[in-house]
């Protein structure tokens, strides 16, 4: 999927296997809606981002239940913070990781350090085995529906 070939606020958006899976390529309006979208269900987000804080959430029905920054696993928040616990362990994440003698606003600042726990491929295998579902290159690259989603936030 080249990136160049989408605007800031366009999500696509597919079927697989029972779940509806959104892309975003600029942004993360998705992850800001992650409990609005788990009304009545379960969602799931990992967010990958070059500039700021890679993140994974899942949600279930309209509640943050657990989140946390791949990198420091140990810095989780939402209802159950510690619901996957299990599930982190299962795919590689050390949930009591944090860097040694940094806070929270240092750890942000100083991504450099040396580092032996998954990120966001860990988030999304942890995705993976909560959901079921894999995502594959055949998915990313296949048929999506579009939308842009600053047009609806502009009319609100």
């Amino acid at each position: 999927m080249d990136p160049r070939l989408f605007p800031p606020d366009v999500v696509l958006a597919g079927r697989l296997d029972g779940w509806t899976v959104l892309i975003e390529v600029f942004g993360w309006a998705a992850l800001d809606a992650l409990p609005t979208l788990s009304v009545g269900t379960e969602a799931v987000s990992v967010r990958r981002h070059d500039d700021a804080t890679d993140r994974f959430a899942y949600a279930v029905d309209g509640e943050l239940v657990t989140a946390f920054d791949p990198m420091i696993p140990a810095w989780r928040s939402g209802s159950d913070p510690d619901r996957l616990v299990n599930l982190m362990r299962d795919v590689g994440f050390d949930p009591a990781y944090e860097p040694e003698g940094e806070d929270e606003d240092e750890a942000e600042e100083n991504r450099e350090w040396e580092f032996d726990q998954p990120t966001v491929d860990g988030a999304l295998l942890l995705a993976a085995r909560l959901t079921g579902v894999m995502l594959t290159p055949d998915v990313l690259n296949g048929l999506l529906l579009g939308g842009d989603v600053a047009a609806r936030r502009h009319q609100a």
